[in-house]
């Protein structure tokens, strides 16, 4: 059964529980590393601002769309995140600072909100973990720092979740840092008791960031998946239905996902996002006017996933500048299917004479001297590969004059 988003009361419910259960725990553990009641009182003054601050990012990155993923309708997976990371603050200092495992949480608190938000809590947490430890200054840089390079290497996962390469790096540098702390904290005297904790160290925080990847695409990589594989067969309902009602727009919509499609595979877009937005950037406009709701609400009512909303908000709204990569390639497929088809519906008997290549290419270049694309996040070099994909083209313009 597939979870539904949180509503706002569950999000304020969930957010005050944060508070409730994660602070009395930071001041009862305070106690009993018997910090003093001065000590615990400002200790407890930085940790309801650093907490508070935490939840705040948190809703105000939801307000602006800036979580990663879906996380903006479940902050409980945050906040399970959140709550085991104030338990091992508080239960690791009873080990060696050698043997913190600290940067998988940095992962997990990341991966469930974004970045500002998943740093922000992690540096307040392991701050307390170094304070009830009594750590030195480089040790709290240590895992503050590392903690910061595991956040940015897993930012953002790419379509084929791909985690080899920044697994090797983070645990690599890990490594190495890790083993120059025990070198200069043994003066070069090394002995096997020195190594017993940090190895152990390294193997704990290995298996747990395997852990927090395979949950992760359990609750949302696999989840964003299955929901593009549904609405992105031309079977679907919203789809199909104007294979009968409107075959212009249903055979618009065919084409302009292929080149979208095509043009995100070979420059490394989001493939999923750009076929949804190819399939519906026109059929969404024909919905909100038949049903007169807006683009979000029918957006929901057909489970489209939030990246999805973005770009037809993007393509649709005018006030709204063109960002997304993909939103780009939605935008130029769509202007050179409709370009090419109303000049075949044209052609009268000779469109096989015309070099629908240039066609592309001269289209292409007027949408970027008309400078809709100055506020995109696409590069020159991603235009010239554009260029190439629809100059490269032969079999599929043949398979538009058969339309």
């Amino acid at each position: 059964m597939k979870k539904k988003e949180e509503t706002s009361l569950q999000k304020v419910l969930i957010a005050s529980g944060m508070l409730v259960l994660s602070i009395p725990s930071v001041s009862v553990a305070a106690y009993l590393y018997e910090k003093s009641f001065r000590e615990i009182f400002i200790l407890m003054m930085i940790v309801i601002a650093c907490f508070g601050m935490t939840i705040f990012s948190f809703f105000q990155s939801n307000l602006f769309a800036s979580l990663h993923y879906d996380n903006g309708g479940h902050l409980l997976r945050f906040a399970m995140m959140f709550l085991m990371g104030v338990a091992a603050a508080c239960l690791l200092p009873m080990l060696p600072n050698a043997g913190w495992a600290l940067p998988a949480l940095a992962l997990a608190l990341t991966l469930f909100s974004n970045t500002v938000t998943g740093l922000n809590a992690y540096a307040g947490l392991v701050s307390v973990c170094a304070y009830f430890a009594s750590a030195d200054i480089l040790t709290l840089l240590l895992y503050l720092l590392v903690g910061v390079l595991f956040a940015v290497l897993f930012e953002r996962l790419d379509d084929d979740y791909r985690t080899g390469t920044p697994l090797a790096a983070a645990m690599t540098i890990y490594i190495v840092e890790l083993a120059a702390k025990v070198v200069f904290e043994s003066h070069g005297a090394l002995n096997t008791d020195a190594l017993v904790m940090p190895v152990m160290n390294v193997f704990v925080t290995f298996i747990l960031m395997l852990i927090v990847l395979r949950f992760y695409c359990a609750v949302v990589i696999d989840k964003e998946k299955g929901k593009y594989l549904h609405i992105n067969d031309q079977e679907y309902d919203l789809l199909a239905k104007y294979k009968e009602e409107d075959k212009q727009t249903y055979y618009n919509a065919i084409h302009t996902a292929y080149f979208a499609e095509k043009t995100a595979r070979m420059l490394h877009m989001d493939v999923d996002v750009a076929k949804n937005g190819g399939y519906y950037h026109r059929i969404i406009v024909l919905e909100c006017r038949k049903q007169e709701k807006s683009l979000e609400e029918i957006c929901k009512n057909n489970k489209f996933p939030p990246e999805a909303v973005r770009l037809l908000q993007e393509y649709t709204y005018k006030s709204q500048p063109i960002k997304m990569r993909e939103t780009v390639a939605v935008y130029l497929a769509d202007c050179v299917v409709s370009s090419i088809m109303y000049l075949i519906s044209k052609s009268e008997g000779k469109p096989a004479d015309m070099d629908y290549g240039k066609i592309a290419t001269a289209i292409i270049h007027r949408k970027i001297e008309s400078k809709v694309l100055d506020n995109s996040d696409i590069s020159l070099a991603d235009l010239g590969g554009i260029e190439k994909i629809y100059t490269g083209e032969k079999l599929y313009y043949d398979f538009l004059r058969g339309e």
